[in-house]
C-alpha cells in the first residue's frame, strides 16, 4: 500500500466497525477456569441442543473475528491464511464459573482446596459452550464417558476446567461431579426458546461482509517498516 490516500484509507477501514452480530452467548473459559453447568443436551440421537461446528478464524485490521463453514454460506472469499477449526457446542445452564485470579469485583472471594482463595463468577442462565474435540478426540471422548456412564448428558453437573493460555499449551478437561444443582423450575421452560445450536452460528457468525472488510485492511501500513 503506498500513497497518502491508500494508507488513510486503509487506516480508515481498519477502523471501521466489523458487521453486527447477534448478542454472543457463549462461554469462554481462561486458564484456570472451572466450569460448573447443567446441560440441555441430552446427547440422544437428533438432540437439537449438541451439533458440531466448522469456523473459520482471519484477521480484521488489528482484530480477530470467525465466519461459520456452511453450505449456506459462500466462503469462497475467505483469505487464504485462515484457521479453520472443527468444534462441538452445546447448550447449558451454567451455574458458576470458578476462577483462579479476580478480573471482576462482581466476583465473591470463596475458599477453594487448601485454602487457597478463589473466586466465583455467577452465571445461572443458558449459555452455549464450544470446545475443541482435542487431539485424538481426547476432549470430546470425555464427554462421550459421560454420556455413556448417566446414560444422558443432563443427569448432573459436569465441570469444564481449562489449563493453560496459549494456542498449543492449552487443554480442558470435561468431569462429572457431585453436586446436586439443578435447571431452576422457573427458568425450564425457557428451553424452548433456545436456537438450535447451528442456527446460532449461522445468525452470530453467518455474514459474509466481513470477508471484503477483511480484504480492505489486508495490505495494513504495520507491513511497511
Amino acid at each position: 500500500m503506498s500513497g497518502i490516500a491508500r494508507i488513510a484509507q486503509g487506516r480508515d477501514d481498519a477502523k471501521r466497525p466489523l458487521p453486527e452480530r447477534a448478542a454472543g452467548r457463549e462461554v469462554w473459559l481462561k486458564d484456570g477456569d472451572q466450569l460448573f453447568l447443567t446441560s440441555v443436551a441430552t446427547g440422544e440421537e437428533n438432540d437439537k441442543f449438541l451439533d458440531e461446528i466448522y469456523l473459520y478464524t482471519f484477521r480484521v485490521g488489528n482484530r480477530w473475528t470467525n465466519l461459520i463453514k456452511d453450505e449456506k454460506v459462500d466462503t469462497s472469499g475467505v483469505p487464504e491464511d485462515a484457521r479453520p477449526s472443527h468444534k462441538f457446542a452445546f447448550w447449558a445452564y451454567v451455574h458458576n464459573i470458578i476462577h483462579s485470579e479476580k478480573r471482576s469485583e462482581d466476583w465473591m472471594e470463596i475458599e477453594g482446596p487448601a485454602g487457597k482463595k478463589v473466586f466465583r463468577e455467577d452465571i445461572n442462565d443458558f449459555r452455549i459452550v464450544p470446545l475443541g474435540f482435542g487431539r485424538s478426540d481426547h476432549v470430546w471422548n470425555q464427554l462421550v464417558d459421560v454420556y455413556s456412564d448417566w446414560g444422558a448428558l443432563n443427569k448432573g453437573v459436569l465441570r469444564i476446567k481449562r489449563t493453560g493460555a496459549g494456542a498449543f499449551d492449552t487443554s480442558y478437561s470435561i468431569t462429572a461431579t457431585p453436586k446436586i444443582d439443578e435447571i431452576p423450575a422457573d427458568k425450564v421452560k425457557e428451553t424452548e426458546e433456545l436456537p438450535l445450536i447451528k442456527d446460532y452460528y449461522l445468525e452470530r457468525y453467518g455474514n459474509t461482509d466481513i470477508i471484503d472488510i477483511a480484504k480492505s485492511t489486508a495490505d495494513d501500513d504495520d507491513e511497511l517498516f
